[in-house]
């Protein structure tokens, strides 16, 4: 136990400890008793409180408002008292405190009008030395049962070996009924009641915080894979291929020579779409992206975009086509809407076999434009669905033609339909067939 000599001294070293603990538990159960809770999230706040207690870094105390029996401490208690857990739970706490109740209450008042959240105290252990202490309270009420909970810190190492202390006759300091009690301990709890709001926000910030870092490191994980592994096959390929075709003693026919040129071009337009995607995802995640979103026609977007894949879904034997109505309206970034059809179409293409069908379609619901590219293709088991759009956990499907992609794609349209304040999610079959599903405003945002 540290050695406590002045009020600044404690201040610096153990109060902070306890008073933020002493706040974060009042906090907790003020929903408990104004049940705000469920049966399940009472059972979470109990063991949370459970936890709290058997932390060693003060003596703590569970009393029973009705009996004045102690039914809970921790091992710093146990050990500072000299009882084990079975005698000191066996302990009124009047037998353990050597002021009286009135005494007890003069000290609670004057340390109020100093403006301490603590008031002083003198407790025996089971040598009957009297010791210094310093005590922090407040009510609690569990399963209809009403407690104080204490937080103790000794206030001095001078111990006085007072032996035989029968002489000293205590008045139950706990035996207000629970009304007066909570009314007692309130009045002097309000005064940090400010102070136990800011540390459960400051709590809740962490979280968050804690929360966006799991997936900063996630996304740094994906980026170094995407770079160690996934660019690096796309430039093996290209490398190879211009290899082939760069060789003085390749001796393929002219017809075959075109065909390998043509092989290089896809693999180049592949690994350029592909840094495209990478360098887009970089920029969000840095926060570098711009934003402009406008009143665009969806149905211009779709037909551009089209274009771009013709030829891939000819040479496939996949028919691609929209049911878009040329007046249909979105307020969206264009190029962020061009990049989100883009990947899906293409991803739509990847996975949908010869004589197969890729369709966008769009229909208007209220405030929102419902935008959908479904394919007949290879289809996603519902597993694997949940794994597409979290940048934390990577699924990379196979294509027809055996090639494997980054992923990065769909996370991409993630980050661009939330941008827009959107929804997108996939619904899908195995060996039926997917639905790539996203909604865009209809109309400026109030926001």
């Amino acid at each position: 136990m540290d050695k406590l000599q002045t009020d600044t001294d404690i201040n610096k070293n153990m109060n902070e400890f306890s008073s933020h603990e002493i706040k974060i538990v009042k906090t907790e159960f003020a929903k408990h008793v104004n049940g705000e809770l469920n049966t399940e999230q009472l059972k979470k706040t109990e063991k949370f409180f459970d936890r709290i207690l058997k932390n060693n870094n003060a003596i703590k105390l569970l009393i029973n408002v009705e009996t004045n029996k102690i039914v809970n401490s921790n091992e710093a208690a146990q050990r500072f008292y000299g009882y084990s857990q079975h005698e000191l739970h066996s302990r009124e706490i009047f037998e353990i405190n050597v002021l009286k109740g009135d005494e007890v209450k003069a000290e609670y008042i004057r340390s109020k009008k100093l403006g301490r959240d603590y008031f002083k105290s003198k407790q025996k252990n089971s040598l009957g030395e009297i010791k210094n202490v310093m005590v922090r309270s407040t009510p609690l009420t569990m399963q209809d049962d009403h407690f104080i909970y204490l937080i103790i810190h000794e206030l001095s190492d001078d111990k006085k070996n007072i032996q035989n202390e029968t002489s000293v006759k205590n008045a139950p300091i706990f035996s207000l009924s629970p009304t007066e009690e909570n009314s007692f301990l309130d009045d002097d709890l309000s005064l940090i009641e400010q102070n136990a709001k800011d540390l459960v926000s400051l709590s809740n910030k962490l979280a968050e915080s804690e929360k966006k870092l799991k997936l900063l490191n996630a996304s740094k994980d994906r980026f170094f894979s995407i770079i160690s592994h996934d660019l690096k096959n796309s430039f093996f390929s290209v490398m190879g291929l211009s290899k082939i075709l760069a060789d003085p003693e390749n001796e393929d026919s002219a017809e075959k020579k075109l065909e390998t040129a043509q092989m290089l071009n896809n693999s180049s337009k592949k690994l350029y779409a592909f840094l495209e995607n990478l360098l887009s995802w970089a920029r969000v995640q840095r926060g570098e992206t711009e934003f402009e979103p406008a009143e665009n026609n969806l149905y211009e977007i779709a037909v551009e975009v089209i274009y771009l894949f013709n030829q891939k879904a000819e040479q496939n034997g996949i028919n691609l086509t929209h049911n878009i109505s040329s007046n249909t309206s979105v307020f969206c970034d264009s190029n962020m809407t061009k990049t989100i059809l883009r990947n899906l179409v293409s991803n739509a293409l990847n996975f949908t076999n010869n004589g197969g069908s890729v369709v966008i379609d769009s229909k208007n619901n209220e405030d929102e434009v419902i935008i959908t590219v479904t394919d007949t293709g290879v289809g996603i088991s519902e597993l694997n669905i949940n794994k597409l759009l979290r940048i934390d956990s990577k699924h990379i499907g196979t294509n027809t033609q055996g090639e494997k992609g980054t992923g990065l794609g769909l996370i991409l349209c993630k980050e661009f339909v939330e941008k827009h304040s959107g929804n997108i999610w996939i619904e899908s079959e195995l060996g039926k067939g997917s639905r790539f599903v996203f909604t865009l405003p209809n109309k400026k945002l109030e926001n």
